[in-house]
């Protein structure tokens, strides 16, 4: 089975999957992120680890990426593989990708030295390059139906309900939010 062929029957077996049993597609995922010494910070979720930090510059070590960096990398990464995904399903050989992120920041606005600023994107513009001996119309109705099936645009382009609780505990020998030895 060569990529595509591999990528259209993975994607028909979970789209048969979830049709005949909705509740297989509904998941919480739950990723937890970890700070205690400086601003490097560990994340986990199920079996997946990274390594976050801050550069010098902002009292980080720079010992990973950024969250910025992670956020961008996340979204240009979504958009790239749900066109390869697209592809497929439709049988369009596609050779290659490459999906440019270009964000705007005003660090007055992280920094809160002005309130008028925004502490996130000032602006966010994607620049799509497909590799494919397929005729360049074809990707066209790809792409569009690519991006409006894309989970990360959706975060982006129409923000979702954020709901937060805080817990406020004294120091102890235990992990935050962990068990005796865990």
């Amino acid at each position: 089975m060569n990529g595509s062929t591999s990528i259209r029957a993975a994607l028909e077996r979970a789209a048969r999957t979830v049709t005949l049993r909705p509740e297989r597609g509904q998941r919480t995922y739950t990723n937890i992120a970890r700070v205690q010494h400086g601003t490097c910070c560990t994340i986990s979720e199920g079996n997946d680890r990274m390594v976050i930090d801050v550069p010098q510059a902002l009292g980080g070590a720079g010992a990973g990426p950024s969250p910025s960096t992670v956020l961008r990398a996340a979204f240009t990464s979504c958009i790239a593989i749900g066109i390869k995904q697209s592809a497929a399903r439709e049988s369009v050989e596609v050779d290659a990708i490459e999906v440019r992120l270009e964000t705007d920041v005003d660090a007055r606005g992280q920094l809160g030295l002005a309130d008028e600023i925004t502490p996130g994107f000032l602006g966010i513009r994607l620049q799509i390059d497909v590799r494919t001996p397929a005729d360049p119309s074809k990707l066209d109705d790809i792409i569009a139906k690519s991006l409006r099936y894309s989970p990360l645009l959706e975060v982006f382009a129409n923000p979702q309900s954020v709901t937060h609780q805080i817990r406020v505990a004294p120091p102890s020998n235990h992990r935050i939010g962990g068990r005796n030895g865990s």
